[in-house]
């Protein structure tokens, strides 16, 4: 899959800002300083990997460029980062109908959220459960796809 590189990625606009070279994205990412990772075609990308020095982000692209799903990862000692947040959000066309927030954290407490878009409806939830599936490594430079699976 293809992967191109850009400062960040315009939500509004749909598309990159400041496209960037590999050999830059390469030091950025040595140096921890942020940068976004585009995989998949440049008009048309399925992923965006947001990588700072405290937290990278997942987002997930349907075929309207919009998020479906994101996930927020902190960076926490050396290379270990924890799943802290999963966005989903569900679409008819071109309205938005559910989304859901699920936060994380590193103790196994659970908060979830989902918001009914049409009817303001709310359900809120908390539970403790086992987080451990939620620790992964950060790869090194342009090795993102283990990311973006859909099933954590």
């Amino acid at each position: 899959m293809e992967i191109h590189y850009c400062d960040k990625w315009s939500n509004i606009k749909k598309k990159p800002w400041n496209i960037i070279d590999e050999n830059t994205a390469k030091t950025l990412h040595e140096n921890r300083q942020s940068y976004t990772a585009i995989i998949g075609d440049l008009e048309q990308p399925n992923y965006l990997v947001n990588i700072t020095d405290k937290w990278v982000s997942v987002s997930f692209l349907d075929k309207f460029l919009r998020k479906y799903l994101n996930y927020d990862f902190i960076v926490k000692e050396g290379n270990r980062i924890f799943l802290r947040t999963i966005m989903y959000w569900e679409y008819e066309e071109d309205i938005q109908l559910k989304s859901m927030i699920f936060g994380y954290q590193e103790n196994g407490h659970i908060a979830m959220e989902q918001r009914d878009s049409i009817t303001g409806e709310l359900e809120e939830r908390v539970t403790k459960d086992d987080v451990s599936r939620n620790w992964d490594v950060l790869s090194k430079f342009g090795d993102y796809l283990y990311l973006c699976k859909e099933e954590r």
